[in-house]
Parts: structure tokens; sequence; C-alpha cells
């Protein structure tokens, strides 16, 4: 049975580097196949970072091909840094009709990773004046500060084709903590969420929707 996320005919999603969205939401893009989900990479990876690079790019593709309700473009930037954020403000209006979107899927404000913070910056900047919403992801460098209000439930049968789909296709990342199997299944763990017997789980923080 297909869902639309959050109700969501579609939605835009901002990934600061190759790999930010299909982590912390691969599988919520596997439960609502009825929303479609717009995929923009805004960098080839982060600087000082080895595995940064075209390559990374293409595996994300071949992850992007294996869904009917998942689209993705690369912003054909080397470092999201490189640009200042009313440049990317500019980028994504320009390539993007925003107003058709029913929200932005955005990286949290409360994260460590500076490019992170960037892009959240960017994503209320786009919504100035439009009644689409802003839903925050969960990814390895988002702080425990970030408080997660929306679960996807991810069971362990879809967990494991999960895991499976990461660790297949971003074999630039295979040697990475956050990419080895016990780390992603520590990811998918929420306490509140085992107390009520959902086991994993991604997670999202709703910071504005409209019905």
């Amino acid at each position: 049975m297909k869902h639309k996320f959050l109700n969501c005919d579609r939605v835009l999603c901002l990934s600061a580097h190759p790999d930010d969205a299909e982590y912390g939401m691969l599988g919520s893009w596997i439960q609502h196949g009825d929303t479609f989900f717009d995929v923009v990479v805004l960098s080839n990876g982060g600087d000082f970072d080895g595995s940064s690079g075209n390559s990374r790019l293409k595996e994300c593709e071949n992850i992007w091909d294996k869904f009917s309700n998942v689209k993705g473009q690369f912003a054909d930037c080397g470092h999201l840094k490189d640009k200042p954020e009313d440049y990317w403000v500019n980028y994504i209006e320009t390539n993007y009709n925003v107003v058709h979107y029913d929200a932005i899927l955005s990286l949290p404000k409360r994260d460590s990773h500076f490019e992170h913070r960037m892009v959240n910056n960017i994503s209320y900047a786009l919504l100035r004046g439009l009644n689409a919403g802003l839903v925050t992801y969960r990814t390895p460098s988002t702080l425990e500060e970030w408080i997660p209000n929306f679960y996807v439930e991810v069971d362990e049968l879809l967990l494991d084709e999960k895991i499976r789909v990461l660790t297949e296709n971003f074999e630039s990342q295979k040697d990475k903590l956050y990419f080895q199997e016990k780390s992603i299944k520590d990811f998918h763990t929420n306490y509140l969420c085992s107390k009520v017997g959902v086991g994993y789980v991604e997670q999202f923080k709703v910071e504005r929707l409209y019905g």
C-alpha cells in the first residue's frame, strides 16, 4: 500500500552533500510512494574529505534510479561553502518552482556541520511569503538539542534493505564509521519510540506545515 509523506503530494529535499538525504530518509521514500521527492544535492562533498568528488554523485544516481517517486539533480558545485547563501537561494528559485511544493525537507539548524546549518538558513529564505511547509530531517551530524516530533517507522526488513542499498551503492563511504551496520541501526533507534514498541525509525521535525 502506498502512502503520502505528511499528506504531501510533492516535496523538495535539500541535501548539502551526497548521501545526506539518502541516509536520513531513504526508508521514507520507500514507505511513501504516493509522494514525489525532488532531491537537490548542493555539492560534491565536504572540503578536506578525500572521498568528495564526481564519483559520489553517481552513487546517488544509482539509488535514485531505484525509485519511481524520486528524482535527483546536482548543483555542479565542488563545495557548498564556495558560494554565499544568497547565491543558493537564487539558484534554487531559478531551477525549481518552489511554490509548487507542499514542503521543503531540509537539514537542521542544530547540527555540527556548518554546511548543514547553511542549508537550513537557505530553506527559510526560500519559504518567505509561501505557505509551503518546512520539515527537517536527522543526519549523523545532527545534535541532540534537535528534538524530533515526527517519526516514520522502519521495520527490520525495511531497515535491512536500506542498509543494503546504502552500503552497496555508497562505495566511497564504506570505511566511514557511520556507514557500518551497527552505526546505521543505532542511528534509527529512539528511546521514546522504543517505549511504545516502535523499534526503528527515521526522525523528522515538523517546523511548520499547512493543511
